[in-house]
């Protein structure tokens, strides 16, 4: 069983970012791809544009394409485009026995 945790940045626009705009773009993803995702803490610090999304899945490919679409999904959202994404893809057989 694999887990997928990915920040999802925006790039930065010149018009500051709505609020509503990006919790309804949360909905959107969570039911579309019924997926974990929430607007990162560093929107409500910096007014940066970020979403934190995290899945479980048994076929690691899977949950990259997953990360792959969602990204797709973010920019074709008329939201805007996506800058970075930082994803941690990970087994968690081989987690557990790091910490054992």
């Amino acid at each position: 069983m694999y887990f997928v945790v990915s920040k999802l940045t925006f790039e930065a626009q010149p018009t500051s970012y709505d609020a509503r705009e990006l919790s309804q773009l949360v909905d959107k993803l969570r039911n579309r791809f019924k997926i974990s995702v929430q607007v990162s803490e560093e929107f409500h610090r910096s007014g940066t544009a970020a979403l934190m999304v995290a899945a479980v899945h048994s076929q690691e490919e899977h949950l990259s394409k997953l990360i792959d679409d969602i990204a797709d999904a973010c920019e074709n959202s008329g939201f805007g485009r996506i800058n970075s994404e930082n994803t941690i893809l990970e087994d968690f057989e081989a987690f557990n026995e790091e910490y054992e």
